[in-house]
């Protein structure tokens, strides 16, 4: 089988078959056998309609026996409208009756469906495309060939060409009718004399005439010569005349015979054409377009119109083929694509001429010596000749250095509406980050149903905004690979356990049962436990979602050599195994909840994978397809029993001793931490602005400050700056709690001294948590390096 491909670039095929298997297979076959294909299924009668009537496909495939109709009736259908385009009958319920019945009605090829037989189908696909198109060119030529010559015929009446002839021995002029009407007589006339002929000739072209007809008659030399003659009816006419000398076969007569042909319109268009092109060099004169051309296929030479002139600081004609050196040695100009020196040889016009084909598009940079910059967009095309041999190519060069000064604005106005939503997030998590207050101190106070109740209300929300904003961070943070992690070695029974804390009001609201096969014995890893409590928790909440109400949910995990393994199984809407690979790509979401919910950002599962992959982990998903639910699986890196054993107790030993200082301008999320923190054992004292900050620290030298950044009078990176230049302040732990997270603001903070950046809203366990860390490793004079989240 002749290969194709290459003619079939952008081949459609329309597949029809009720069989999702089939289809699959066959759309594989075409794929592996044919680059570019587009294949569009059909499934039903409905989709076949719609396909008809669109009518965007160049092949179609269909099988025979289909639920809602025969193949050969898709066949009259598609033929009835499309009666050059190609159908081939893959199938394996038909028999020789039915091939040959389809071959009547105009099939083109007929494949019994059989396992070896689906490689045939993208052969017999393409052959039948390359008959119907070489039937249709050969259609469209013999239709060009009769256009052709109807239109000679008709020309060569119009050119209303005459002949003459010349008996040298006897002198005898002869002409047709046309050629009287040619010289300003009427039809039928004829000059008596040669030299009467030749005295209307312009005086401008007679001694070129009188040459041609003294070499025909006296060397037998042919001519062919346009001149002016001057017409009996006083009008100047433009003629082309040929001759050549024949003899009468005897050897004893010569005669000059020839034709002429009134080629004034002709002469009187070129004259016009060349007007044309210089009002057109006149256009393009004044025009903002510049126009450089070479006429040698090896671009040796290349000249430029006047503006392109101007816009290098050239002379007009000057060549640019070589970039001449100053008088200092130094060249005026230089190209430059994406920053890099541009290759004399690589020039837009130079690679069109060498490549055959068009260059679009190309944007490049000209520096001057001067330090002055110009952006230039360049479009270059070949010059071809008769036999489609480069001659030379064109270039068309514009300056588009403003338009690209508006595009740098349109990119400060991308950056402005980034900060605009980072302030937005920032916000929303100051009062998120009271109400989560607000809730530890409601589990603190008292248990009455009524307060249960506010604390679970309040709890819910400021979970649900929470996952929303820090998903919309985490987006951004993937994007630009800003995701950091702080380890320390983890029982992810315990991940677990928090995961379904965070998913239970959704689980119940669903109605779904959940099971745990978790060992008795830690599953240990090395990971960062808020971040792998999303990751459970995304699972959990997919999971959630798409399982129909009432259904069952299971989280399994086992230790797997060197790895420990976690899956979350369910009895939901399942995934075409075709779609596997690709649910955790950004924004991918489910065409259908059977639970009802939200439908959420789409990025949970991409989420997911990265934040496991930066665990050293994988994460796989496995189903059977819709309906028969689906299981997510993650590995990760176990540690060492002994390792965590050690890391664990010397995390429960760190004391709870050490002043702190809480600031905030949020007064109720500043007296909240400080009550919560209060209540867990620590001494604090509350500052409303930057500059109570430096002043209750001066008196109070504590131990640990917690600093929002954007407080009146002072900001929170100026109060760290005071506290750094103090010489009891060098050993205090800086910790900075603020809505502002982008890599700028970390950098700020950790420039201005602080050791842990930490973005609200900031659960209170988490916050405690990282004070036990920090002032407990102090009192064993064993100082940790900045937090890696800074």
């Amino acid at each position: 089988m002749p290969d194709l491909s290459s003619r079939a670039e952008r081949l459609r095929i329309l597949l029809i078959d009720d069989n999702p298997d089939d289809r699959a297979l066959v759309e594989r076959e075409l794929r592996l056998r044919i680059p570019g294909v587009s294949v569009s299924h059909v499934s039903d009668a409905g989709a076949l309609d719609q396909a008809l009537a669109a009518g965007q496909f160049d092949v179609a495939v269909t099988d025979y026996r289909l639920r809602w109709t025969l193949g050969t009736d898709v066949l009259r259908a598609i033929k009835q409208r499309y009666p050059n385009t190609p159908v081939v009958m893959f199938t394996g319920s038909g028999n020789e009756e039915v091939a040959v019945e389809a071959m009547k009605e105009g099939l083109d090829d007929y494949i019994t469906k059989t396992p070896k037989h689906y490689p045939r189908v993208p052969y017999a696909v393409l052959g039948c495309f390359e008959r119907v198109h070489n039937r249709l060119r050969l259609q469209e030529s013999l239709a060009r060939e009769k256009l052709a010559k109807a239109r000679l015929e008709i020309a060569l009446q119009s050119a209303r060409m005459g002949t003459w002839q010349y008996d040298v021995q006897t002198g005898e002029l002869a002409f047709s009718d046309e050629i009287g009407p040619m010289l300003g007589h009427g039809a039928g006339f004829v000059h008596a004399t040669v030299d009467e002929a030749l005295a209307q000739v312009h005086p401008a072209d007679g001694e070129r005439v009188r040459a041609a007809w003294a070499g025909a008659v006296e060397r037998d030399a042919a001519f062919a010569i346009e001149a002016r003659v001057l017409g009996a009816d006083a009008r100047t006419r433009w003629l082309a005349l040929s001759g050549k000398a024949v003899g009468d076969g005897t050897g004893t007569r010569r005669i000059v015979v020839g034709t002429a042909r009134d080629v004034t319109p002709e002469v009187e268009a070129k004259e016009a054409q060349r007007a044309q092109q210089e009002e057109l060099q006149a256009v393009l004169d004044v025009l903002p377009v510049g126009v450089a051309i070479s006429h040698d296929p090896q671009i040796s030479e290349i000249t430029v119109s006047p503006y392109f002139c101007g816009l290098l600081g050239i002379a007009p004609g000057t060549n640019i083929a070589q970039v001449l050196p100053q008088g200092d040695g130094r060249q005026p100009y230089q190209y430059f694509r994406g920053g890099q020196p541009l290759d004399p040889a690589d020039w837009p016009i130079r690679a069109a001429a060498r490549q055959g084909s068009p260059v679009r598009g190309e944007e490049l940079e000209v520096r001057f010596d001067d330090g002055r910059a110009l952006t230039i967009l360049v479009n270059a095309a070949p010059l071809l000749d008769r036999q489609a041999m480069v001659r030379g190519a064109v270039a068309a060069i514009m300056d588009v250095s403003a338009l690209k000064s508006v595009q740098r604005e349109l990119e400060g106005a991308n950056r402005q509406k980034t900060e605009f939503l980072s302030v937005l997030a920032h916000e929303l998590r100051n009062p998120m980050a009271a109400i989560s207050y607000s809730v530890e101190m409601l589990r603190h106070i008292a248990t009455p149903d009524a307060i249960n109740k506010a604390r679970d209300v309040i709890g819910r929300q400021t979970a649900h905004m929470r996952k929303l904003l820090d998903d919309l961070l985490d987006l951004s943070r993937i994007t630009h690979n800003r995701i950091d992690l702080f380890l320390k070695p983890l029982d992810l029974r315990r991940v677990i356990e928090h995961a379904y804390e965070s998913t239970r009001a959704l689980l119940e609201q669903q109605r779904h049962r959940i099971a745990f096969a978790l060992p008795e014995m830690p599953l240990t890893v090395l990971g960062d436990e808020v971040r792998l409590t999303q990751v459970l928790s995304n699972l959990l909440n997919n999971a959630a979602k798409f399982t129909p109400a009432g259904g069952t949910i299971t989280v399994a995990g086992a230790a797997d050599g060197r790895f420990i393994a976690i899956e979350v199984t369910d009895n939901g809407t399942g995934i075409h195994p075709s779609e596997l690979e690709h649910v955790f790509e950004m924004f991918v979401q489910g065409k259908g909840k059977a639970s009802g919910g939200v439908p959420g950002l789409g990025i949970g599962l991409a989420i997911v994978r990265r934040l496991v992959e930066l665990h050293g982990g994988t994460v796989q998903a496995f189903s059977q397809g819709p309906g028969s639910g689906t299981t997510f699986r993650i590995r990760l890196p176990r540690v060492d029993d002994e390792e965590a054993t050690q890391s664990m107790s010397g995390a429960l030993d760190a004391g709870k001793g050490g002043r702190l200082l809480v600031a905030d301008d949020n007064t109720d999320a500043a007296d909240l931490l400080g009550a919560v923190l209060a209540m867990e054992g620590y001494p604090v004292e509350v500052a409303y602005d930057g500059e109570a900050a430096i002043e209750l620290a001066g008196r109070w030298r504590p131990d640990l400050m917690l600093l929002d950044i954007g407080m009146p009078r002072a900001t929170g990176l100026d109060v760290a700056r005071w506290i750094r230049a103090q010489e009891w302040g060098r050993d205090v732990v800086l910790v900075a709690i603020t809505g502002w997270g982008q890599q700028e603001d970390r950098r700020a903070t950790k420039e201005a001294g602080f050791d842990v950046h930490l973005v609200k809203p900031v659960s209170p366990s988490e916050i405690v948590a990282l004070i036990g860390q920090h002032l407990g490793s102090r009192q064993r004079d064993a100082l940790p390096a900045p937090d890696e989240r800074v």
